[in-house]
Order: structure tokens, then sequence, then C-alpha cells
């Protein structure tokens, strides 16, 4: 398709969504919308994105689709799991076959009923798009369960919240693709619900364990919880909420059940590869300038993945990415104009009784960003899907900066701009696949 058309298409589904805003408003006018319609008009439109995208996306045109279909494909086929020789880039498409199983596991059922009742590689790559929309759906679910956890409250909160979970360009584009993010992404919300569970029992502590050994099977990068469930159980001890024995005990319990449910993985990694982390394997080393370029180019794609990117080699994504970033930066000047008003809440942080778990979230966020910076750094690969398993905490971070931005209506507002900021990156991300 020429430019114009994808302009053209584009600037359609952009009126579409401005014109929903528009009837939003108008609704509210007239009735008064509540917090739980808002929620359904973002369930229902964010599922619609998901469906337009498994249905009108090519096969293989998300971002290393091929390459973790080849891995269900290859399971299904020899009943044993696949050995990585090749890098990332190859024309055999290979390059994902250093990855835990669970997450092809999982799709393998799917997989073969699919390809038993249609005999299309096309047919069976939609069947297993829908798995992560199934995904989606239960790590929605979860989400909510963690928004009540952590004492979210806030109609504002839960509504600007589930809007960045349900509309962010990007997690729609993962979500509808065949990618193992999604089974990671489920289970590290699964594991945020445990972390924030208010009794801190060895019942507790042993499912924190089994989730967090069974996200290792999906992905290496569930070892981003280890520091922050560390000091969550340190700063239960300074807090005295757990006797120091307690803590002992706890940690013991939770890392011990993850190190046995992950150690047959781990070992057979080192037979195989004789390395644990055979990832890097696949990739290529990337050579800078200067470091100072390497870690504004890291940074960069960080971003602009984060917001909205589609396509085979996350190419598809200006001038949208802009908006995305335009909203950080208006939710971080309100994080800034907000403590500056009252500070009150940051002096009273430390008595709440959720301190410790926020605290050990921010952690969390913090490692991760760090691991996928120096990703992108050593293999100019630092992609914004990596700080997906901990999208929820990051979504509530941007909601209270925004929240402290003055409007009228601002749930309204807030769902408006999601729906009109993800209808015109699907059409125009939809359009330019025409074009490739």
């Amino acid at each position: 398709m020429q430019s114009g058309g994808v302009a053209l298409i584009t600037a359609a589904a952009l009126l579409m969504g401005v014109l929903l805003w528009v009837g939003l408003r108008y609704w509210q006018r007239q009735r008064s919308l509540s917090a739980r319609s808002l929620l359904r008009v973002l369930l229902v439109v964010g599922g619609l994105c998901r469906i337009g995208d498994i249905w009108f996306t090519p096969i293989f045109y998300a971002s290393d689709e091929q390459s973790h279909f080849n891995y269900v494909k290859y399971v299904s086929e020899n009943y044993a799991l696949p050995i990585q020789a090749g890098k990332m880039g190859e024309s055999d498409n290979e390059w994902e076959y250093f990855q835990p199983p669970l997450y092809y596991l999982t799709l393998l059922p799917i997989y073969k009923l699919a390809d038993a009742m249609f005999h299309s590689q096309a047919a069976t790559v939609f069947a297993l798009r829908v798995g992560s929309l199934l995904l989606w759906l239960v790590n929605l679910r979860l989400g909510w369960v963690l928004l009540k956890r952590l004492e979210v409250k806030d109609e504002f909160l839960q509504v600007s919240t589930l809007a960045v979970t349900c509309l962010l360009p990007t997690y729609v584009v993962v979500s509808s693709a065949i990618n193992n993010d999604n089974l990671m992404i489920t289970f590290a919300t699964g594991l945020l619900c445990l972390i924030a569970q208010p009794q801190r029992s060895i019942m507790n502590s042993l499912a924190m364990g089994a989730v967090l050994g069974l996200a290792l099977w999906v992905k290496q990068s569930a070892l981003i919880f280890f520091p922050a469930i560390g000091l969550l159980f340190l700063f239960e001890g300074v807090r005295r909420n757990i006797s120091w024995p307690g803590v002992l005990s706890r940690a013991a319990s939770t890392f011990g059940v993850a190190a046995l449910i992950y150690s047959p993985w781990s070992f057979r990694n080192w037979y195989v590869y004789e390395t644990f982390t055979p990832e890097d394997l696949s990739v290529v080393a990337k050579t800078w300038p200067s470091m100072m370029e390497g870690l504004l180019a890291a940074g960069h794609n960080l971003a602009k993945t984060f917001w909205s990117v589609s396509g085979i080699s996350n190419n598809i994504g200006y001038p949208f990415p802009l908006l995305g970033l335009s909203y950080g930066f208006i939710a971080i000047c309100g994080l800034v104009i907000g403590l500056k008003q009252n500070p009150e809440p940051l002096a009273r942080f430390p008595a709440l009784p959720m301190s410790s778990v926020y605290a050990a979230i921010g952690v969390a966020i913090l490692v991760n960003v760090i691991l996928v910076l120096r990703f992108g750094y050593l293999y100019g690969m630092g992609h914004g899907r990596e700080l997906f398993p901990l999208l929820y905490p990051i979504a509530i971070l941007l909601a209270w900066g925004v929240k402290f931005i003055p409007a009228r209506n601002p749930s309204l507002h807030v769902v408006g701009f999601w729906i009109t900021y993800t209808l015109g990156f699907e059409a125009f991300s939809l359009a330019r696949f025409a074009t490739v």
C-alpha cells in the first residue's frame, strides 16, 4: 500500500477513536458513566483490537513469531526438545530453541488439534495466537486481584491502570502473537499477587517459590524477582512483621522450591551448552562507537518499543511512540507536582502497611530496567516488552502521576486517549504490513 493509503487509513482510525471519545463524553453527560462501565469499554476495545491483530496480521509478521512457532512444531513432530545451533536472523528461524520449554509445551495441545483439524499452517498460527489472547484475559483477571491486594481503591487509578494493560499498543501486539512473553507476563502477575498477599505464611512462601520456579521454565528473565523477594523478606524482618527465624525459613522455602523446580532445566543447559545462560548463543554482540552512544541507543530502543512497535523486527513504530512518551512525560510531571504540593505521603511511606511490598516491587522494576538496558547495550536488542512482567506496577505509577494533572472527568479522558492511540496505531501498523 502506498504511503498515502496508509495515512488515509490511519487518519480514519484516529477519527473513529476521537468519535468514540466524544461519544463517551456525551454518555457521561446524559447518564454519568460509572468506572465499571469504562472498564467494560476497555475490555471490549482491547479484545477487539487483539482479535483484529490475530486475524489481519500476516503470519510470522510479529517479532520472533516464526521462531517460536518452529519450537512448538519441533516438539510436536519429534517429541523432544530442540537444541540451539544458529544465531538470530539466520534463515532457519530457530534462534528461540535455547528457551525453556514450558510455554511451548502449553501450546502443544492447541497446535496438534489445529493441525489435525485444518491441515493449514496459517490456521494453526491463528489458533496459537488465540492462545495468547486467552493468556491476556487470565492476566487481566490476575491484575484485578493485584489491584485489590495493593489496596488500589481509587476508581481513577483502577481505570487508568487497566487502560494501559488493555490498550498499550505494544502489549496489544505481543498478546496477539505467538510469543513466550505472554506466559511469562501471566506468571509474573500471579507472582506479584502472592507478593502482595497480606499474610506472609509458609504456604504463601511455598506458593511464591512454585510460581517463580515455573516462570523460570518460561524465561530466564524471571530472575528479576529474586532480589525483590529477598528484600521483601528483609523489609518484613526490619519492620518486625516476621521474626528473623521466620524470615530465614520463609526465604529458604521460596528460593529452595524455585531452585528445585528450575534445577533440571539449569542442569540441561550446562550439559548441552556448557553454560547456565544459553541466550548468549542466539545473539550477536553489538559494537558501539562509544559507551555513551550505546547507552543512549539502548535507552531509546527501550522507550520506543515499550509504547508502540510492531513488525518482524519491531520496525513499525514512529511517529506513534511519541504519543506514549508524551503520556509518560505527563505522568512524571504529575508525580513531581503532586509530591511538591503534598510531600506528606512520601514522608509517611515507611509506616504504610504495604511499604515492604511497594519497595520490593520498586526494586524489581529497577533491576528489570537495568538488565534490559544492559542487554540493549551488549546486543542492541533491549525491547520494551521485557518490562511487561511488571506492567501492572508501572501502569499504577503512571496512573498516580496522571491523577495529579487537573481535568474534568479524568477517567473518561484517559480511556478516550488510549482508545484513540491504540486504534490509530492498529490501523497504521496493519496498513504498513501491506507495504512490506
